[in-house]
């Protein structure tokens, strides 16, 4: 009988520490996920060794959705699914963009150089480029020498600002002075997804203090 009961007794002790032990593991799990999870410097400097790599690739050059889209998958394989995919991308010029593939010609390589010197200037240069006739006005610019000048002079001086509140009468030419909210460069979307990144590791640690 008291060999019934002993072994009733460690069966029961036995099935208790199993299912305490199971749960103390998954918890040790979501902790781990959260203390091991890289710093997000670790996933910046993917991203700039990426496009550091692309041939023809300068500091400050125009990105596109396409490379975008390589980088969510370069993240990926580095351990970190960006959950705001879709609303990034939408902040990024399509490689069709005509902004784009001017900027990306032989002159305008040249051009966007200097342009890249005062980064809201690409904001400048996109609101431009929806006016009327000024892409006819802007290839100009592209074969001239100091063509960015004008763009730069935009967002540097009071003359340039005045300017463009004058555009914005225009109906095409609205908010002219303000932030278009797209991401140009690869500094920008880096900011971009630390953003993304502060708020991912919010949520592992929201998991890990669930029951």
């Amino acid at each position: 009988m008291c060999r019934v009961v002993l072994r009733t007794l460690v069966v029961t002790l036995l099935a208790y520490f199993c299912v305490g032990l199971g749960t103390t593991t998954a918890a040790d799990r979501k902790a781990d996920a959260v203390k091991n999870f890289p710093k997000y410097s670790v996933f910046s400097k993917g991203i700039e060794k990426y496009f550091g790599q692309k041939r023809g690739y300068r500091d400050g050059d125009i990105i596109s959705q396409s490379e975008v889209r390589e980088v969510f998958r370069k993240l990926k394989s580095m351990g970190w699914v960006v959950t705001d995919q879709k609303e990034i991308l939408a902040q990024v010029l399509p490689d069709n963009d005509y902004m784009v593939r001017q900027l990306r010609t032989k002159k305008g390589r040249v051009f966007m150089a200097d342009l890249s010197k005062t980064p809201a200037a690409y904001d400048r240069l996109e609101r431009f480029l929806r006016l009327p006739l000024s892409k006819r006005e802007f290839r100009g610019l592209l074969n001239g020498p100091d063509g960015y000048k004008m763009f730069s002079y935009m967002v540097t001086s009071r003359g340039g600002k005045a300017l463009g509140r004058q555009l914005s009468n225009i109906k095409q030419g609205r908010n002219f002075n303000k932030p278009t909210g797209h991401l140009y460069t690869v500094d920008q979307l880096v900011k971009r997804l630390s953003e993304s990144y502060a708020n991912y590791v919010v949520g592992l640690k929201t998991a890990a203090t669930k029951k």
